[in-house]
């Protein structure tokens, strides 16, 4: 029964810290996507709140799982019935949660994309516009992108010119060559379906360790009171 007690303890041990380091992969996902989509707000259109606010709630997701994974390690190390039963409530509110944010990623991802084309495209034809020149520069610098779909759609505008933000810093000379081959449009919608597929993948392996966790959590915690009845018995 020791054995079998020590078994399920390091084994919840070695979860936690594969949880503990989702969590902090969580936190640098978010961290680098809240600076893109910071940058890119205006593009989203009036999916600007959601597409700004999904990163803030993947970073404090990857805060949670980080913190819960540290009670954990403190339940199963110290033997605590109540921080095991804790622990484990926890982490079934946060298998619910990413289970939930998974499908809204999927639902959503589709209409974002298509809004921030839309906006993008109306921006692009308007640069006249105060601000809008910005954020089309913005929109190209950050996602390594020229034009609605390639550098040959400023030849049309600037007579054969060619933005410097459709290059990297080191060129002296942006030109047709040496800009980059992406167009906007194909870049947003890559930009948004990869923070997508990566948020479900990430999210999915997590839900499972964290259900293998969670069934170690309750087996310790089982045990742990079994043998506080049998001391006071």
């Amino acid at each position: 029964m020791c054995c079998r007690k020590k078994i399920v303890t390091n084994t919840l041990l070695i979860f936690n810290i594969f949880c503990a380091l989702c969590g902090i992969g969580f936190l640098i996902i978010g961290i680098m996507v809240l600076v893109k989509s910071s940058a890119l707000g205006k593009v989203f259109g009036a999916y600007t709140t959601m597409a700004t606010t999904a990163p803030v709630l993947v970073i404090t997701l990857g805060s949670i799982v980080f913190l819960v994974a540290i009670c954990g390690c403190c339940g199963a190390s110290m033997k605590s019935y109540s921080l095991t039963m804790i622990y484990a409530t926890f982490l079934l509110i946060l298998l619910i949660g990413k289970i939930v944010m998974t499908v809204l990623a999927h639902v959503f991802a589709g209409d974002i994309a298509t809004a921030a084309i839309k906006s993008f495209k109306k921006i692009f034809h308007a640069q006249e516009v105060g601000g809008n020149k910005e954020i089309v520069d913005t929109v190209q610098k950050q996602l390594e992108c020229c034009g609605l779909n390639g550098p040959e759609d400023w030849q049309e505008i600037l007579i054969g010119h060619i933005p410097s933000s459709c290059c990297t810093n080191s060129v002296t000379l942006c030109n047709i060559h040496t800009a980059f081959n992406t167009g906007c449009i194909s870049a947003i919608e890559d930009w948004i379906y990869t923070f997508k597929d990566i948020m479900a993948w990430v999210g999915l392996c997590i839900a499972a360790i964290e259900l293998v966790a969670l069934l170690f959590a309750c087996i310790l915690g089982n045990q742990i009171r079994r043998k506080k009845k049998r001391n006071y018995s």
